[in-house]
């Protein structure tokens, strides 16, 4: 057996005012041949593919390998550029059985909506009807029908959090090398929820429907259930949660069991995610709150969603109540960074933070600070990788107000990004990651309260008032406004 694998991804929000390009893609980029073996989740399929491979002592090409942080548009030079870079990698690999691919399915070009069709669609076209095309994707994705035409396999993550990469990555791996022996014919189909939301899977009632999906998987003749959540800020028609199923060599078996779980879905309509609250009832909160920290999402500001990761609202606010003993992560403010690494830790000084990016990252702070701590080429773990902080510093304001700051755009995921640089976690009184949901698990484990805050941003979930110009109005949530 030949295998060709590659991977590239991010996810691309629509209103984000940050521009994709190659400096985007650079600390995660890794030419033909060279992805390292440490764990990196976007690039799961590729690491399994070869483990697998070696154990059976057949042949593995691994092309381009790369990912950024969510972002803007990507430009459409770029785009272009590791597209065929990817098809240039196939095509000098010669014949292949099988084509494994690590992608996101959220990724929006300049003159390119869907550019994991794009690849798909390319890539078939090299390697012909008989090769075996399989592809992972991160659940917040649009399942499109140039993807499901040009591929055999499609997988999601199940968890979001999503700590099954690897484990979905194994089910893929499975799923294409049955077919390309024979083993497995595979189907799929798809049935449309006809609607858009986050999906909490730690929590019910969605724990409960993850369950259900891979009980479904026991049943005969099936092989794989994927909840396609959807990514909300993309602007395009096919944007919406989606079930896929795939079975074997059974198509009415497949779209029979996705409409099934589709009605499913429909029937968690408005349940699937914790409510938000809005800045003021969260600043009250923090400011009756005693005992274990009270941990403060700043949902519109997650940089995994493509935000711009600088934005005051909620800090400035718990600042302006004078509520004591606070930490927050990450803050993305490079050049803030730059004045206090010149003037060095232990000092006491003006400085103006966040607020730089759009409209939606809110008025700059200007606070007299403290430099705490300077770490260089600092990381953020997670178990299943790691994000490159660059460099993170740490400021301190007002009643034990600690700022961490880091010089590249990076999600809060665990109290690591406290511990890690000098703030014990469960001395505060509050904790702000400026993260959706990846941060639930571990933020959780402190003992406190978790609430989601709502505020303006470009991750904002009030989607009915977003300027979106493609999408299908006709699904919910914007019908429930219509009806209004």
């Amino acid at each position: 057996m030949h295998i060709f694998t590659a991977a590239i991804a991010t996810e691309t929000n629509s209103f984000s005012p940050i521009p994709t390009n190659e400096a985007n893609f650079a600390d995660d980029f890794y030419p033909a041949g060279t992805l390292p073996e440490r764990p990196m989740m976007f690039a799961a399929p590729m690491q399994v593919v070869r483990r697998h491979a070696a154990e059976r002592g057949w042949t593995v090409i691994e092309g381009l390998a790369t990912s950024a942080q969510p972002s803007g548009l990507i430009r459409r030079a770029t785009w272009e550029s590791y597209r065929d870079r990817i098809l240039a990698d196939l095509e000098a690999a010669g014949p292949v059985d099988m084509v494994l691919l690590g992608l996101h399915g959220a990724m929006m070009a300049d003159g390119y909506p869907d550019c994991e069709g794009d690849l798909l669609g390319r890539l078939r076209a090299i390697v012909g009807a008989k090769t075996v095309i399989g592809g992972l994707l991160d659940p917040h994705c649009h399942l499109t029908p140039a993807m499901i035409a040009a591929a055999d396999v499609l997988i999601a993550y199940k968890h979001y959090p999503h700590l099954d990469a690897f484990d979905r990555a194994e089910e893929l791996w499975t799923l294409c090398e049955g077919a390309a022996t024979g083993r497995h014919r595979p189907v799929m189909a798809v049935a449309d929820c006809r609607m858009i939301s986050l999906y909490y899977t730690p929590v019910e009632p969605v724990s409960g429907f993850v369950a259900a999906m891979s009980a479904a998987e026991q049943e005969p003749g099936v092989l794989s259930v994927s909840l396609i959540h959807g990514f909300p800020w993309g602007d395009l028609p096919e944007m919406g949660t989606k079930m896929l199923v795939i079975a074997d060599g059974e198509a009415a078996l497949a779209q029979s069991l996705a409409d099934r779980l589709a009605a499913d879905v429909q029937a968690m309509k408005g349940r699937t995610m914790t409510p938000l609250i809005p800045i003021d009832e969260a600043v009250a909160l923090a400011g009756a709150h005693q005992v274990a920290p009270l941990v403060l999402a700043d949902f519109a500001d997650n940089c995994g969603a493509g935000a711009p990761s600088d934005a005051t609202w909620l800090l400035g606010a718990l600042i302006r109540a004078d509520v004591p003993d606070v930490g927050i992560a990450f803050l993305h403010d490079p050049q803030a960074i730059d004045l206090c690494k010149a003037a060095g830790v232990g000092a006491r000084m003006p400085l103006r933070l966040g607020g730089k990016t759009s409209r939606f990252s809110g008025p700059p702070l200007d606070l007299d600070i403290e430099v705490m701590h300077i770490a260089e080429n600092a990381r953020h773990d997670f178990g299943i990788g790691h994000f490159d902080a660059g460099t993170v510093v740490v400021v301190r304001t007002g009643r034990n107000v600690d700022i961490v700051m880091s010089s590249n755009r990076i999600q809060c995921i665990t109290p690591g990004a406290f511990s890690d640089f000098g703030i014990d976690p469960r001395a505060k009184r509050v904790l702000v990651p400026k993260s959706m949901q990846h941060f639930y698990i571990m933020f959780s484990q402190l003992g406190g309260p978790v609430r989601y805050v709502e505020s303006p941003g470009v991750a904002s979930m009030d989607l009915v008032n977003l300027p979106y110009t493609r999408v299908d109005r006709t699904i919910w949530p914007f019908t429930a406004a219509a009806s209004l």
